[in-house]
């Protein structure tokens, strides 16, 4: 099954882009692609002075477990690997395996599309 960039920002990655703020829900809203939301993000990210990463990390300390782990993807997707290993302390991608469902679904999107 191919997960669309339409179903990506209309299922699980929606409540995280939600949670991290208007602009970020907005770069998702507006992008017609997983390429085109990943430039996005990189350009609010420097535009905004660490906006995204900066919101990342504080959801990380109060999202749920799956939450976190497709977060750590849209990291991996939007090139911010980095902070995804950062907020799990070096083991960013330990405990991917143990998402399902929707959840699952746009993870692998994430890695795919990465």
């Amino acid at each position: 099954m191919t997960y669309t960039y339409a179903q990506f920002k209309s299922g699980p990655p929606r409540r995280i882009m939600v949670a991290l703020g208007k602009s970020c829900l907005d770069a998702l809203d507006t992008m017609d692609s997983y390429a085109s939301f990943r430039e996005a993000i990189i350009a609010l990210n420097c535009a905004e002075q660490g906006y995204f990463t900066n919101a990342a990390r504080r959801y990380a300390s109060i999202c749920s477990s799956g939450e976190l782990e497709l977060l750590k993807g849209i990291l991996l997707l939007t090139d911010f690997a980095h902070v995804a290993d950062e907020i799990s302390k070096g083991e960013a991608y330990t405990n991917m395996i143990r998402c399902s469902g929707p959840i699952r679904d746009a993870l692998a999107a994430c890695v795919v599309n990465a």
